[in-house]
C-alpha cells in the first residue's frame, strides 16, 4: 500500500488545494455521436467490477500474453466502436486490442490487466470492440504507423461509445543513460516507455499491459534508440543491475533534442534470519515492506542480500509458522548498504475472523481479505472467506497490518493498524456494507433532457487512492444511473458531451438504496487562452490548465476544469457559465498556484486568456540543505518545511528529501522578505524528527540531523474499575501536527495493552477509542530514543451538535467543515448535511472551542462550548455570515513572489473587487510610491475609513492605475 508515500510527495508539491481538487478535471477523449438508444436499460455493474478470478495473474512483454477475461463481453454487452484515421483517411487493416483494468491489488498496488475484444477495422476504418461498462486501455497498430495506446471509458448506461483515433508516423528518441552525480556511461540500461493519459489522477503513474509498453535498452557507451514511438508523453523507467530504478514522467516524444536518463547507485540491505534457538534459518522468506517491497530468500546459512531503492524498509522473515520483525524500519540511501541486519523468528502471530454483511449478518463467501505491513506496500498474506464468511491469515511477525476486504456488491473495509505480537491470534468480525445507487434526470434550464451528457461520481476531497470514479451517460430522455457506490456523501458532476467541466452536486448514498438527483445544464462559454513563458520558452514538459469556479449556478458549484497546453503555449475550455480562476502547472506535480487569472465565463460567449508560465520567481533565493538519520547516514524521503516569523507555513512548503537527502525550498528574496525575520526548519521521516531555529540561507547549505525516534508502553483501563477493556484503537497528535499535516496514524490492539514505536520524541497527546464509545487522554513527554510507560482511563463521551444557517438568510449551509479546535478531526467528511446540521461523537467532556469553516466567502466561527460526560451538547444554530472587510482597508491580499509583491486574494464584493483588482496583478506602487517589501506594502494599503487610495499595477505587461475607496 504505497497510498502515504505518494500522496505525501505529491501534497508537498502541488499543494493542499489542488490535490483536493484536481479529480474533478479532464476533458474525455470519448465522444458519442448519434443519439443514444431510447429503450436502453441502466447497467447494473459498478465500472471495474468483474468476477472474483486470479487477478494475480500477469503477462509479459509477448504479444498476447495478457490472459483474457473469465467472462468474455457479447455485443449485447455493448460496444467500444474505434474508427481509425491516418491523415484524415480511413486505415483499414489496422488490428485493435481492448484490455479491461481489472482491480488494483491492495498488498502492491498493481493493476492486473484483462484482454477483452480484439478486432480488426474494415474498409471505413471502423473495428466493433465487445465490452461490458468499465475502464479500458486499447491499443491500435498498423504496418508503417507507430502503435497507438488510449485509455477509455465505457460508461454504464451507454450501448455504444465512440472513439476516433488517428495514427502517425513513428518518432524516435534517442539519449545516453549515466551513473547520478558523476555522469559516468551506464551500459546496457533496460529502458520501459508507458505512454501517459492527461487525465490520470496526480499521484498515479502511467500503467499498461506489459506487451503495451515500449522497451529498450543502452549499448556498451550508454546510448540509446527507440524508434517508432507515437507523438505524446510518456512514462520511462531504467533499470540496471546495482543501480536502484529511474522513474522519469512525462518524458515527450518527439524530444528537443537527446534525454539523459540518471540512475543512482542501488542501496544494499544485507542480513540474517535466525530461529528461536539463534541458529541460521535457511530457506526464510524475507519481506521488505516500503515503497517499492521485495520478496527475497535467505541462503544455506541464513543470509540474505539485496538492493532496494532509497527509502525505509520494514524487515520481516517468516518460515512455516514462525515470524519475526525488526522493532522499527530500516532507512537507506542510495549507494548506501545497511549490514548485520538481524530477524530472529519466533512464534508467529495472525489474524483471522468472520466477514459478515452489514444489513443482515449473513456470512460473506469469497471475500478476498488482503495483508501488507501498515502505511506500505508489501504482500504480507492474503485469504479468501469460506461459505461461512471465515478467513484466517497466519504467519505474521510482530507488527502493525492494514487489512483490505473485497466482495461483489460491497464497498471495500480497511482496517488499519492492526498490532499483533508474537503468537497473538487478532480476531475481527468485519462488517461489509452493500453499495447503493443514484439515479436522476440532466436537463438544460428550458426543461429539455440533455442525451449523452456524461454524468461522474467521486469524493469532494479527491477520493480513495484505489479505485476510479463510476461513469454514467444519460439516455434520450436525459436519464442517468450509477450503480456499485459507496455508501456516504458522494459528489456527482454532470457536463454535456465534449464540455471541459460541468455542474457538481452532494448526494447520501443508503446501503442498498437507490437516491435521486436531478441536474440543470446550461449553455456552456469558452475559454481561449495561451500560456506565456515569464523568460525563454515554455519548458519542454508538458503544461496543464486547470479553472477553479469562484461561484455557482443554480444546479451546483461548478466541477473544476482541467486541459493541457499545446505546444506553443495555446489551450480551449469549455465552462459553465460562472467565475473562474485558472492556473497553470506542470508535470501534473510542479507548483501551479502561484498565479491565476481570474475570468467571467458568459454562456455562448469566448473570453480570452492569457496566462505566464514561470518556474522560478526572478530573484528567487533557496534553501538547500541535507537530512541525515541518526547514525549520520543520509535520510532519503524525509519531509522537509519550514516556518518564517510572521508568516505562516504549511502545506505547500512542505517537501520530500531526494534519494541522498538532499533538498532544496525557494524562499522570498530580498533583505525585508526572510533575512530580518527568524526561520525555523523541521525535518521528519518517520518517528524521527529534528527541528533548527534561526537558520540563515546565507550561510550554505544547512545539515539537518534527525533525532531517534521514541517508543511508548501502555495499559488502558476502565474508570472505576469496571469491565474489562478488551481491544480499542490508539492514536497521537503532536505537536508538529501543523506543520506536518499528513500524518493520519491509527494503531488498533486487540487486549488491553499497547506498544508504539517509531513515535517523534515531541509532546504528545495519547488519544484511546474503544468501540462501545469510550475514550481516554494521556500527555506523554518522550525523549529521544528512550520509551515512556503510560496507563489511559477510559470514561465515557460526550456529542456536540447544531445547525449552520447563513446569518442573512437564516438558511442552511451544507458542507461546512465542523472541527474542535486543537483535534485533528476524525474524517475529512466532517460536514453539515444538506439541512445544514452536524454532529460530533467521541468528544472528550470538558471545554472545547468550536470551528465552523464554510469557504472563504464566509468567515469561520470559533465558539466556546462545555460538554458533559453522556450527554449531547446542542449549540443550536451557528451563523455564518460574509466577510466584512475591516475599516480603512480595501480587501486584498498581498504576498512576496520572488522580488515582487503579487495580489494573492481579492475579497468578493470588497472595495478593490469592485474597483477591478484581479488576483495576479503585480503591486507596483501605491498612492505614487513604489512598493519593494511586504510590510511596506501592508502600511501604505491601510488608511483613514473612507479614504482614497491609488494602486498601480502590472497586469499582462502593461502597466494600470486603479482608485480604490477604503471600507468605510
Amino acid at each position: 500500500m504505497r497510498k502515504f508515500l505518494i500522496v505525501a510527495a505529491v501534497l508537498g508539491a502541488v499543494g493542499l488545494g489542488l490535490f483536493m481538487l484536481s479529480r474533478w478535471g479532464g476533458s474525455p477523449e470519448v465522444s458519442s455521436p448519434g443519439q443514444p438508444s431510447a429503450s436502453l436499460k441502466p447497467a447494473a455493474t459498478k465500472l471495474g467490477a468483474e468476477s472474483p478470478e486470479d487477478l494475480g495473474a500477469r503477462g509479459t512483454a509477448d504479444a498476447g500474453s495478457t490472459p483474457t477475461l473469465a467472462r468474455l463481453p457479447s455485443e449485447g454487452d455493448g460496444l467500444l466502436e474505434v474508427e481509425v484515421l491516418a491523415g484524415g483517411r480511413p486505415v483499414p487493416g489496422a488490428s485493435a486490442r481492448l484490455y479491461w483494468r481489472g482491480a488494483r491489488d491492495p498488498n502492491l498496488g498493481e493493476v492486473s490487466w484483462r484482454l477483452a475484444s480484439t478486432g480488426t477495422t474494415d474498409a471505413q476504418g471502423r473495428v466493433r470492440l465487445a465490452s461490458r461498462p468499465g475502464l479500458y486501455l486499447v491499443a491500435v497498430r498498423a504496418p508503417g504507423y507507430a502503435p497507438l495506446k488510449r485509455d477509455v471509458t465505457r460508461p454504464s448506461g451507454e450501448v455504444r461509445t465512440f472513439l476516433s483515433l488517428t495514427l502517425e508516423q513513428g518518432q524516435s528518441l534517442t539519449g545516453h543513460t549515466v551513473v547520478k552525480g558523476s555522469r559516468e556511461p551506464l551500459p546496457l540500461v533496460e529502458l520501459v516507455f508507458t505512454v501517459q493519459s492527461p487525465q490520470l489522477p496526480l499521484w498515479q503513474d502511467a500503467e499498461a499491459p506489459a506487451e503495451e509498453r515500449a522497451y529498450a535498452s543502452s549499448d556498451a557507451r550508454g546510448a540509446f534508440s527507440v524508434e517508432g514511438l507515437a507523438s505524446g508523453s510518456y512514462l520511462l523507467e531504467a533499470r540496471a543491475p546495482g543501480h536502484a530504478r529511474a522513474v522519469m514522467r512525462n518524458v515527450r516524444v518527439p524530444a528537443a533534442g537527446p534525454l539523459t536518463v540518471a540512475l543512482s547507485v542501488a542501496g544494499v540491505i544485507e542480513g540474517f534470519v535466525v530461529d528461536a534457538q539463534g541458529q541460521p534459518a535457511a530457506g526464510a522468506e524475507v519481506l521488505l515492506g516500503g515503497f517499492v517491497p521485495q520478496t527475497v530468500s535467505t541462503g544455506e546459512g541464513g543470509g540474505f542480500s539485496v538492493e532496494v531503492e532509497a527509502g525505509d524498509y520494514t524487515v520481516s522473515a517468516r518460515r512455516g509458522e514462525e515470524a519475526g520483525a525488526l522493532d522499527s524500519p530500516v532507512p537507506v540511501s542510495a549507494g548506501q548498504t545497511v549490514r548485520d541486519v538481524r530477524v530472529r523468528l519466533g512464534q508467529g502471530a495472525g489474524v483471522e475472523g468472520r466477514v459478515v454483511a452489514h444489513a443482515t449478518g449473513a456470512p460473506v463467501a469469497e471475500a478476498k481479505v488482503d495483508v501488507s505491513p501498515y502505511g506500505a506496500s508489501g504482500d504480507s498474506g492474503r485469504a479468501v472467506t469460506d461459505s461461512q464468511g471465515h478467513f484466517s491469515v497466519g504467519a505474521l511477525a510482530p507488527g502493525s497490518y492494514d487489512v483490505v476486504v473485497n466482495a461483489p456488491g460491497f464497498a471495500p473495509l480497511t482496517r488499519r493498524g492492526l498490532t499483533v505480537s508474537g503468537g497473538e491470534r487478532f480476531t475481527l468480525e468485519l462488517a461489509l456494507t452493500a453499495t447503493g445507487a443514484v439515479e436522476g434526470q440532466v436537463r438544460t434550464g428550458a426543461g429539455q433532457p440533455v442525451a449523452g451528457a456524461l454524468v461522474t461520481a467521486g469524493t469532494r476531497w479527491g477520493g480513495p487512492l484505489v479505485g476510479e470514479p463510476a461513469e454514467s451517460r444519460t439516455n434520450a430522455e436525459g436519464h442517468y444511473r450509477l450503480e456499485g457506490l459507496g455508501v456516504g456523501r458522494l459528489y456527482l458532476s454532470a457536463r454535456w458531451e465534449g464540455a471541459t467541466a460541468g455542474v457538481s452536486q452532494p448526494v447520501e448514498v443508503t446501503e442498498g438504496g437507490t437516491q435521486r438527483l436531478d441536474f440543470t445544464l446550461e449553455e456552456t462559454g469558452t475559454v481561449e487562452g495561451v500560456v506565456r513563458a515569464a523568460q525563454g520558452a515554455l519548458p519542454s514538459s508538458p503544461l496543464t490548465v486547470m479553472a477553479f469556479p469562484q461561484d455557482g449556478d443554480r444546479s451546483g458549484p461548478a466541477g473544476i476544469g482541467q486541459t493541457q497546453v499545446e505546444a506553443r503555449g495555446n489551450f480551449t475550455m469549455s465552462l459553465p457559465p460562472g467565475t473562474y480562476d485558472l492556473y497553470v502547472s506542470e508535470e501534473r506535480r510542479g507548483l501551479g498556484l502561484r498565479k491565476p487569472k481570474q475570468v467571467r465565463v458568459e454562456a455562448g460567449r469566448t473570453v480570452q486568456a492569457e496566462l505566464t508560465w514561470q518556474s522560478e520567481a526572478p530573484g528567487t533565493d533557496e534553501l538547500r540543505g541535507i537530512v541525515l538519520e541518526p547514525s549520520g547516514a543520509p535520510s532519503p524521503l524525509a519531509f522537509v518545511t519550514l516556518s518564517i516569523e510572521g508568516q505562516r507555513g504549511g502545506v505547500g512548503s512542505l517537501i520530500p528529501t531526494d534519494e541522498e537527502g538532499r533538498f532544496s525550498m525557494p524562499l522570498p528574496a530580498g533583505r525585508g522578505g526572510t533575512a530580518a525575520r527568524s526561520i525555523t526548519l523541521s525535518a521528519r521521516n518517520g518517528g524521527r524528527m529534528a527541528e533548527l531555529h534561526d537558520v540563515k540561507p546565507e550561510a550554505g547549505e544547512v545539515v539537518v540531523r534527525l533525532q531517534p525516534a521514541a517508543s511508548i508502553q501502555g495499559r488502558v483501563v476502565r474508570a472505576g474499575q469496571g469491565l474489562p477493556v478488551r481491544g480499542f484503537t490508539v492514536s497521537f497528535q503532536p505537536r508538529s501536527w501543523d506543520r506536518f499535516p499528513l500524518d493520519d496514524l491509527s494503531w488498533e490492539f486487540a487486549g488491553d495493552r499497547f506498544e508504539l514505536r517509531d513515535v517523534p520524541a515531541e509532546p504528545l497527546e495519547l488519544v484511546v477509542r474503544t468501540a462501545d464509545g469510550a475514550r481516554g487522554d494521556a500527555q506523554v513527554f518522550p525523549d529521544p530514543g528512550a520509551s515512556v510507560t503510560v496507563e489511559v482511563t477510559l470514561a465515557a463521551t460526550a456529542g456536540v451538535r447544531g445547525r449552520v444557517v447563513d446569518a442573512a438568510t437564516l438558511e442552511p449551509i451544507s458542507e461546512a467543515f465542523i472541527f474542535l479546535e486543537g483535534e485533528r478531526p476524525m474524517s475529512m467528511n466532517q460536514e453539515t448535511a444538506s439541512d445544514g446540521r452536524f454532529k460530533l461523537d467521541g468528544v472528550a467532556p470538558g471545554e472545547h472551542t468550536l470551528v465552523v469553516v464554510a469557504g472563504r466567502e464566509r468567515e469561520p466561527v470559533r465558539r466556546p462550548i462545555t460538554v458533559v460526560e453522556g450527554q449531547v451538547h446542542d449549540v443550536g444554530d451557528v451563523a455564518l455570515s460574509v466577510p466584512r472587510v475591516p475599516s480603512g482597508t480595501i480587501g486584498i491580499r498581498v504576498s512576496p513572489e520572488g522580488a515582487r509583491i503579487v495580489i494573492s486574494q481579492v475579497v468578493h464584493e470588497s472595495p478593490a473587487a469592485r474597483a477591478g483588482l484581479e488576483v495576479g496583478d503585480v503591486l507596483l506602487s501605491v498612492d505614487g510610491t513604489p512598493v519593494t517589501e511586504l510590510m511596506d506594502a501592508f502600511r501604505r494599503l491601510k488608511g483613514a475609513p473612507s479614504s482614497p487610495v491609488v494602486l498601480t499595477v502590472r497586469r499582462e505587461g502593461t502597466e494600470q492605475s486603479f482608485s480604490v475607496l477604503r471600507a468605510p
